[in-house]
């Protein structure tokens, strides 16, 4: 029998050992790694990055604390009496990069950072460092929101679902957390529609559930146009599970709440950006405005904005997802399994997603791994699984003892690579090209501080994880990567 902890130090790591072993430790310190990391390039970073479209989002907001909802033609209101040397930061190099040009995007996201800007006008450099944590913060919440649909794909394996947070943390993607953008937010917004999708399909719709759904979905459709697209794609899921079941009336109501309530709120402003560009997401006129010419080649698709940053950061997950993935899909195939819905909703999220950016790309516009985010839980679970099938025979049972000590192996690599990747770019885009920092003082060194212990403490949970895992029993069944196989099932010592 156990002694119960007596003293406050005592309780304090008992609390610190439980929290530990909880199935979702890995990605809570995954969300505090990227939270670190962005927060270190949300303080050291100049003002404003012209690369990750900050002046324009910048300009967006002060547009509707004024009373303005603005186009893309719009220009930044830079007055240099109003803001000072952040005026000339604000000012582009041409009559185009003076406007607001991600006015194309739904204005939820920069109308809740409306009261910042009110409240930090005499500090308008803390202030936009602000703006930028708030995306930092969306991005931690993401993390842990592609955690927890992972872990609905594959309830039975949890050293999935560690190794896939760990993959979800692309070191491009953690320097990106840094800015003033709405993609944070916007993605775990669309992810956690997905998530409450999932749950309702499994065991039927809560109260609860649908209204977590049909909010995620306003502000997943009213910050970022791939928002509406998981709004759609889990709205005609529903639909048509519930429809397929039996139950019509459960379909109906599904459909109405989690895509008629995010379509009644936000569908003005798509028909608005159709009415005023010739298309709702109006990228076609945005790509004549900068003059962006289509991509018939590889040597045009890396010369794309991003595409090398993105590929060269993350070779490991990359090629672990086009390499082991096909293996995954070659197994399900081959095996006896259920259907399952969950799949076939992030799939086909994921399928449509991957075509709109593809099209994107191939028209002219940048490649931005964060345009990838929404789908994350379908890439890092395949490349997990990936992980993980490597050197298990076909057929042969999932050893939980095993699956932990690879996740372990995977999981270290990745962080190492993380922390020394992040740590190149860092020095490449921020510190090689800026000697003054927004925001100075001892935050400088104690966030680098947060997320290296971070790191630390997810590689001594992995290790903890492979070192004392206890089997439960396995079927005499081949045991598959894919959800509702029940070969997975593990408990922690």
């Amino acid at each position: 029998m156990l002694t119960p902890p007596t003293t406050r130090r005592d309780r304090v790591t008992a609390t610190v050992q439980q929290l530990l072993r909880h199935d979702l430790a890995v990605p809570v310190l995954m969300a505090v790694m990227i939270v670190a990391m962005g927060a270190h390039v949300a303080c050291t970073f100049k003002l404003a990055s012209w690369g990750n479209d900050e002046p324009a989002h910048f300009g967006y907001i002060v547009s509707l604390a004024n009373g303005v909802l603005p186009t893309i033609d719009s220009p930044i209101m830079a007055d240099p009496g109003q803001f000072g040397d952040l005026a000339g930061a604000l000012t582009g190099w041409d009559g185009d990069h003076n406007d607001i040009w991600v006015a194309n995007h739904a204005p939820l996201f920069h109308l809740l950072l409306v009261p910042i800007w009110w409240l930090g006008q005499s500090d308008l450099e803390t202030t936009f460092v602000v703006m930028r944590l708030v995306n930092t913060v969306g991005f931690g919440a993401w993390v842990i929101a592609t955690a927890l649909v992972v872990r609905e794909l594959v309830p039975r394996r949890p050293a999935v679902v560690a190794l896939a947070s760990v993959i979800t943390v692309a070191p491009t993607l953690a320097l990106r957390s840094g800015f003033l953008q709405n993609d944070g937010w916007g993605s775990a917004a669309a992810v956690v529609v997905v998530l409450m999708t999932i749950r309702m399909m499994r065991g039927g719709p809560t109260r609860r559930q649908l209204v977590i759904a049909a909010v995620a979905g306003i502000v997943a459709a009213g910050t970022r146009a791939p928002g509406v697209l998981a709004v759609a794609v889990c709205a005609l899921v529903l639909l048509a599970y519930w429809w397929r079941s039996g139950e019509r009336r459960t379909a109906l109501l599904g459909l109405v709440v989690v895509g008629g309530v995010p379509a009644l709120a936000v569908s003005w402003f798509y028909l608005r950006n159709l009415s005023l560009y010739g298309g709702v997401t109006a990228s076609s006129a945005l790509l004549e405005k900068f003059d962006r010419v289509p991509r018939t080649s590889l040597v045009d698709l890396w010369n794309a904005p991003g595409f090398d940053s993105a590929v060269l950061a993350t070779p490991i997950s990359l090629l672990a997802l086009l390499t082991l993935g096909p293996l995954v899909a070659v197994r399900w195939a081959r095996g006896r399994h259920a259907f399952d819905a969950a799949w076939v909703l992030v799939i086909a999220q994921g399928l449509l997603t991957g075509l709109n950016f593809v099209q994107f790309v191939s028209t002219g516009g940048g490649f931005h791994d964060r345009y990838l985010m929404p789908i994350m839980p379908l890439l890092a679970a395949v490349t997990a699984l990936g992980m993980l099938e490597l050197g298990r025979r076909a057929g042969q049972a999932v050893d939980p003892r095993r699956e932990w000590r690879a996740a372990a192996a995977w999981g270290t690599v990745l962080l190492l690579w993380l922390a020394g990747a992040f740590v190149v770019l860092e020095i490449y885009y921020v510190f090689s090209r800026q000697d003054t920092f927004p925001i100075t003082g001892p935050l400088l060194v104690l966030l680098p501080l947060v997320w290296i212990a971070a790191a630390g403490a997810t590689i001594t949970v992995l290790a903890r994880r492979a070192l004392h895992v206890v089997p439960v029993a396995v079927p005499d069944v081949a045991a598959d990567p894919e959800p509702g196989g029940t070969a997975g099932a593990t408990a922690a010592a």
